[in-house]
């Protein structure tokens, strides 16, 4: 689009803080980094989740957020520990265009095993929002111990109301698939892995939940299960091998590279609208 993009890497410069969190000559408040790059740029790209907030869920959020109250500039969400709005959209563009519409769509949101507990709730939660924004009959399937962000299920709930389509929450993998035409199955972290009052900061019971799971893979067998005409989601990177099998992400129903091409296409859309 004819920019100039400054990468800012926070482990060589001073990281940006929020008040309470400074530490001397290693940080500065957000604050004062959000007016200084307004004067500087035309907009700010921010991803942060885990951690940088020391997994205090939210916390990335409220960063972003901070950054958006001083910088007169747009402030653009990349992934936070809660929402991956430019994945949302690329998600539901990709249905629009596999699918043709979203009305009469089942859309199956589900947890797949991982090896790695360091997986932040942001695709999910955006993606059920997303989906049931736009009139999609939404599943999220998850075994227990996965529970996502109740403001989230309270919101898609709300959705699908509006757009009289319907949202529901399963604990059964293989069950929720049955006629789906959306299939995405993506591994996030667990609740315990959370510093209190969501979770326990407790890696190795989150790791226990993880490994009691490992069935939870999408493989051609289960995208039987679905409609004929079922596109196999992803967000990348997958998991190969364990979140999926690569008959599925490889094969003829995976949309998944079609999918990953759209995110420059939703977010060049954005930076176009807002960077004026």
């Amino acid at each position: 689009m004819g920019g100039h993009a400054h990468f800012l890497d926070p482990s060589k410069i001073y990281t940006p803080a929020l008040p309470g969190k400074e530490v001397a000559y290693s940080t500065e408040r957000v604050s004062d980094v959000a007016r200084v790059l307004a004067r500087m740029g035309t907009a700010i790209s921010i991803r942060c989740y885990g951690d940088p907030v020391d997994w205090a869920y939210g916390g990335a959020h409220e960063l972003i957020k901070n950054f958006a109250y001083w910088a007169d500039i747009p402030v653009l969400n990349m992934e936070c520990d809660k929402y991956h709005p430019f994945q949302a959209l690329a998600d539901v563009l990709t249905v629009k265009e596999k699918l043709g519409a979203f009305k009469g769509v089942k859309f199956v949101m589900s947890w797949a095993y991982s090896p790695s507990v360091h997986k932040p709730r942001a695709v999910p939660q955006s993606a059920i929002i997303a989906a049931s924004m736009m009139g999609c009959d939404t599943v999220l399937a998850h075994p227990k111990g996965m529970e996502l962000d109740d403001d989230v299920l309270q919101a898609c709930s709300e959705y699908a109301q509006m757009n009289g389509s319907s949202f529901e929450v399963s604990h059964d993998f293989e069950a929720s698939l049955a006629g789906a035409h959306v299939v995405y199955p993506k591994a996030w972290t667990a609740v315990p892995m959370f510093q209190p009052p969501v979770g326990q900061n407790d890696p190795q019971a989150a790791q226990a939940i993880f490994d009691a799971n490992k069935d939870w893979i999408c493989t051609a067998e289960q995208m039987k299960l679905a409609d004929p005409n079922a596109i196999y989601m992803h967000c990348l990177p997958a998991d190969r091998g364990f979140e999926v099998t690569d008959d599925v992400i490889d094969g003829p129903q995976s949309a998944a590279f079609d999918e990953a091409e759209n995110r420059l296409h939703v977010q060049k859309a954005v930076m176009a609208l807002t960077m004026q």
